[in-house]
């Protein structure tokens, strides 16, 4: 079974799950009612040591649409070698604490593979993890790691991981 398909699963798993214990309030719904801006650098490649980049990029996280916290966002990543990737996805947010979280999300997207990375297809999909700070102002600091694969849709099916460190904002 392919790794973001394992991941997937799991993290549905839990948020069954999880949503049929949880009150009415979710975890953090003054943030997961709102709009946020999350901005986010790190590296794409992350555990493949000889082609390493860099990365950055932007995603809006819209407010959550269901009795069950489901958070959609639409972002965009860049790498220094020119890889691009426009995605769509699916959060939910677990409560640790008062001010510390742990963000899962699925989704998919389209990758422009740029100079050092060639992942197989224009059409990949994305599942990770993010833990987070959540700041008395409802901003968020957050370390997240990234696996992006195309389920083989192609024969080529390298798959990557990305580390990131984003700072959300909210509207």
């Amino acid at each position: 079974m392919q790794s973001s398909y394992l991941v997937g699963v799991i993290g549905l798993i839990c948020l069954l799950t999880f949503s049929t214990t949880t009150s009415a309030r979710h975890p953090f719904s003054d943030h997961t009612n709102r709009h946020s801006l999350q901005l986010y650098g790190g590296q794409m490649n992350a555990f493949n040591g000889s082609i390493r980049n860099s990365v950055y990029g932007i995603e809006y996280r819209m407010p959550k649409f269901s009795q069950w916290g489901l958070v959609p966002a639409v972002g965009y990543l860049n790498s220094q070698a020119g890889a691009e990737y426009f995605y769509g996805d699916i959060k939910y947010t677990f409560r640790l604490s008062d001010h510390w979280g742990l963000l899962i999300s699925t989704g998919m997207g389209f990758f422009d593979d740029g100079e050092l990375l060639d992942l197989g297809h224009t059409l990949e999909f994305k599942s990770g993890l993010e833990f987070f700070y959540q700041f008395n102002n409802q901003q968020r600091i957050g370390l997240a790691g990234y696996h992006y694969s195309n389920s083989r849709l192609s024969q080529r099916n390298p798959g990557t991981e990305s580390v990131t460190l984003g700072y959300t904002i909210v509207f």
